[in-house]
C-alpha cells in the first residue's frame, strides 16, 4: 500500500509540475504567442470543428512517426550545416529606383524596393526559430541586415505564425517603422499581444485584398498549417501576391504542392517572379512542404518570368543536406530549361539579373568538386 501511495504522490508532482511549466510558459514567454478568439475565427469558411483546414485534404507527420523521424535526425550522415563562410552583407541598392529590387534576407524573409518604398515579407531576423533563444533550430550564420537596421517599411506580409516565419524579437523591432502588418486570420491577436497597435494590423482571408499608395497586397491560396508552442491551426495561413506599381510578385512563404497556383494566376497573374520554398520536405510530411520538382511543378502552372527559392540555406529543418534542394532545383531547372534566379542572401538584384546563378556551389567543397 505504502509503494502504491508514494507512485501516486510521485505522478502528482510530474503532473503539478507539468501544469506549473505550461503556464509558467505560456504566460511569462512572450515568444509563444496569443491565441484569436475562436468565436471569430469560426466566421471563415476555412474554419471546421475548431481548426483551419485546407483546401484539398492535407496531412503533417503523424504522431506515431516521430520516434522514427527523431532518430533518423540523430543517424543522419549529411553536411546539415555550411562548411566554410556562410556570411553576407547587404549591398547598396540598384540605382534606378523605378525597376523593382528584391533581396533575399535569409530562409523565407524577402526585402522588397522600389520607388522609394519597401514591402518586406516573413521577416525572420532572430537567431533561432524556437520559442527559447537558448534551444531550437539556429542560424548558420548572422542575417544579412538586423531588425534594427531595415528601412521604413509600407508593409510587412507574414505567411502564418510557424517560428521560422514569425519572430517575436523582430517584431518588436521593427513595429515602429512598418505601416501595415499583413497578416492571415488570427494572427493579429500575437501582434497585438507583441505591442502592435491594432490599427496598424489587416487580417486576410484567401482573395482579400489591399491597395494603398501603390501597393497592392492580396492573400492566396496555400496548403500548410499552423502553430506555436501549445497550439496547432487555431490560425490560417496564406501565399501572398504583391504589386508594386505595375510589378507583380507571388511569394509562397510555406506551401506544399496542390493545383490551387494555376487558380492564382488565373485570378492575379502573370507575374513578373514567383518566390517558392524548396527546402525543409521530407516523406513524412509531404502536404505541407515543397521539394525543387514540386516547387518546378508549381511554377509550372503559373504564368512567370522567374524562379527564386526561399525556405533553404538558413536553418536545419530536415534531414536531408543544407544544399540539397538548392541543388536538385538547379539539376531540374536546366532539364526543364526553367529560367532560374538565385542570389545570396544580402544582395539586391532585378529580375532581369541572373549573374549570380550557382553562387552557392563554392560554400560547399562537396558540392563543387574542389
Amino acid at each position: 500500500m505504502k509503494t502504491f501511495l508514494k507512485i501516486i504522490k510521485g505522478l502528482l508532482i510530474v503532473v503539478a509540475f507539468f501544469f506549473l511549466g505550461y503556464y509558467m510558459v505560456k504566460y511569462f514567454v512572450p515568444s509563444v504567442g496569443k491565441a484569436p478568439n475562436s468565436e471569430e475565427m469560426a466566421q471563415s469558411p476555412y474554419y471546421f470543428k475548431g481548426k483551419f483546414i485546407n483546401s484539398v485534404q492535407t496531412k503533417s507527420a503523424e504522431f506515431s512517426q516521430v520516434p522514427q523521424i527523431v532518430r533518423n535526425y540523430f543517424k543522419r550522415d549529411v553536411e546539415t550545416n555550411p562548411n566554410t563562410d556562410y556570411i553576407f552583407t547587404e549591398t547598396n541598392k540598384l540605382e534606378n529606383d523605378s525597376i523593382l529590387q528584391v533581396n533575399w534576407l535569409g530562409h523565407a524573409a524577402m526585402l522588397f524596393y522600389k520607388n522609394g518604398k519597401y514591402v518586406l515579407a516573413d521577416p525572420m531576423l532572430g537567431e533561432r526559430a524556437s520559442p527559447f533563444q537558448f534551444m531550437g533550430p539556429k542560424r548558420f550564420s548572422a542575417p544579412p541586415i538586423s531588425a534594427e537596421n531595415l528601412p521604413e517599411l509600407e508593409a510587412v506580409v507574414i505567411s502564418h505564425d510557424h517560428y521560422d516565419h514569425l519572430d517575436y524579437e523582430t517584431i518588436t523591432k521593427i513595429t515602429a517603422k512598418t505601416k501595415y502588418f499583413y497578416v492571415p486570420t488570427g494572427v493579429g491577436a500575437s501582434l497585438e499581444y507583441w505591442g502592435v497597435p491594432s490599427e496598424k494590423i489587416k487580417e486576410f482571408s484567401w482573395w482579400d485584398t489591399h491597395t494603398e499608395n501603390g501597393i497592392s497586397i492580396t492573400a492566396t491560396p496555400a496548403r500548410h498549417f499552423s502553430g506555436r508552442l501549445f497550439s496547432q491551426n487555431n490560425t490560417f495561413w496564406a501565399s501572398w501576391v504583391i504589386e508594386m506599381e505595375g510589378e507583380n510578385i507571388y511569394f509562397g512563404g510555406d506551401t506544399g504542392i496542390f493545383d490551387g497556383f494555376k487558380e492564382i494566376d488565373e485570378k492575379l497573374g502573370p507575374f513578373d517572379l514567383a518566390i517558392m520554398p524548396i527546402g525543409a520536405y521530407n516523406d513524412a510530411w509531404h502536404d505541407i512542404h515543397m521539394d525543387a520538382k514540386e516547387a518546378v511543378d508549381a511554377f509550372q502552372q503559373m504564368r512567370a518570368e522567374k524562379l527564386f527559392p526561399i525556405h533553404w540555406g538558413t536553418f536545419d529543418l530536415a534531414l536531408h543536406s543544407w544544399f540539397e534542394p538548392i541543388l536538385e532545383l538547379e539539376n531540374i531547372s536546366i532539364e526543364r530549361q526553367i529560367p532560374l534566379l538565385s542570389h545570396p542572401q544580402g544582395k539586391w538584384f532585378r529580375v532581369d539579373d541572373d549573374s549570380d546563378n550557382a553562387w552557392w556551389k563554392k560554400y560547399s567543397k562537396e558540392i563543387s568538386g574542389e
